[in-house]
């Protein structure tokens, strides 16, 4: 998996722990303009390469700088309650304006970020949603190599129809997601040490239930706490090995669910590690480990696994950028059964710029979710493919096509679904 102190993106976000293994493909990109093309620098993929001529500038404020966007988009799924069969199918509207602020100091750092995505049903109105967020982050700059950091942020979410949690009311079940992190780093030479403390505290919604009543969620209010210590050293230029230990707890409100089960747990997580540095053209890290897990729940079992994991980075040519990867997260789960579950995944993305303003990219991922205290797996397969066209510095264009599905031991858990989109962005 990906380092264990990152948090993965996407419906519901949970602290994580090394566990299982997955690999993706990320996106691939094309250009602008003719010419020759320019050499990513170490560490940045195609996609991610500033192009000046397509980058929006800003808007100055003394000592920060503005950046403003918003993107329309449409987008047609085919099965948007995610069921294995009676699909049915929707047309959605998506707004997104973002506003991120950044200081422009030659010592420390301030960033702001403010952003929205509303999606409104043609058809299916009750599934409409508007999703929140605001993010602060710091950066006090003490001595050469030596500087602490602190963030905290704010969001307002909706969990996805797809998610395995859903609890099918007649709404999408929205939660409240508050998260503060605090940490310092050192660098003496050839050693480097760092700790990160991480807190996010989920807070969910009660939901209507289909055919009258209401669903109490509360039961899945909660606090996770992570703290992760590294210690490097580099053994070659640009290229450290690490020893990282990442302790966890997690606490819920309610100690006892209405279930009767106790879903407190604590664990730790403990690897070594190395950069990846290979000929200037390939980045990232690797590690190997071992995590452990205990549930106050006596009907639990302890779980107890090896730990792995790689994000890598290959520019392997001037134009294209490959991005495999291993990754597993410990997430929790409403399952009155089950513990919590390890979801695994696998996967390569490619990206790829045909010119210099016309980018695209595409990417597989193969996983499994593995419910602990239970014979419950599901196979997960996902696969996508997208398109940039960056029009001019104030204004862009794309598309994307995205497949997933799910094949699960638990009945009617399985489905499968096709996504079109299509959009349209400015920016200042």
């Amino acid at each position: 998996m990906t380092s264990p102190v990152r948090r993965s993106s996407g419906g519901l976000r949970t602290a994580k722990l090394l566990a299982g293994c997955a690999v993706a493909l990320a996106g691939a990109g094309l250009g602008a303009g003719d010419g020759l093309a320019q050499e990513p620098a170490r560490g940045v993929s195609v996609f991610e390469r500033p192009r000046p001529d397509y980058d929006p500038v800003g808007v100055r404020a003394g000592s920060f700088l503005v950046l403003p966007k918003v993107e329309l988009a449409q987008s047609y799924n085919d099965n948007i309650f995610a069921t294995d069969s009676d699909e049915d199918s929707d047309f959605i509207t998506i707004v997104s304006p973002l506003v991120e602020v950044q200081s422009d100091w030659s010592r420390h750092q301030v960033s702001f970020n403010a952003g929205a995505d509303a999606g409104f049903y043609w058809d299916h109105t009750d599934e409409d949603y508007i999703d929140t967020r605001l993010a602060l982050d710091g950066r006090v700059d003490i001595l050469r190599e030596t500087y602490a950091f602190l963030g905290v942020g704010w969001s307002h979410l909706h969990e996805p129809r797809d998610s395995p949690d859903d609890v099918e009311g007649e709404k999408p079940t929205e939660y409240e997601l508050y998260s503060a992190t605090a940490g310092a780093f050192r660098g003496l030479g050839r050693i480097s040490t760092r700790l990160d403390f991480n807190l996010d505290r989920y807070d969910w919604h009660d939901v209507d239930a289909q055919g009258g009543g209401e669903i109490d969620e509360d039961e899945r209010d909660r606090n996770q706490y992570t703290l992760t210590g590294q210690v490097g050293y580099e053994y070659l230029p640009d290229t450290e090995a690490f020893v990282r230990v990442i302790p966890r707890y997690v606490d819920y409100d309610e100690t006892e669910q209405p279930e009767g089960i106790d879903r407190d747990s604590r664990g730790i997580a403990a690897v070594v590690g190395t950069d990846l540095n290979f000929t200037g053209k390939t980045s990232g890290e690797a590690f190997v480990g071992y995590q452990w897990t205990e549930y106050d729940d006596p009907s639990f079992n302890s779980s107890q696994s090896p730990a792995a994991g790689l994000n890598l980075l290959w520019n392997a040519t001037s134009l294209t950028s490959v991005r495999p990867f291993i990754q597993g997260n410990l997430e929790e789960t409403t399952d009155e059964e089950a513990a919590s579950y390890v979801a695994a995944r696998a996967g390569v993305g490619v990206e790829h710029e045909l010119r210099r303003n016309v980018l695209v990219g595409g990417n597989v991922t193969l996983g499994r979710d593995d419910y602990q205290d239970t014979s419950r797996e599901d196979d997960i397969f996902e696969a996508g493919l997208e398109a940039r066209y960056l029009i001019n510095r104030n204004f862009y264009a794309g598309a994307e096509y995205t497949f997933q599905t799910r094949n699960s031991d638990e009945a009617n858990e399985d489905f499968s679904e096709n996504v079109f989109l299509v959009r349209i962005g400015a920016q200042l």
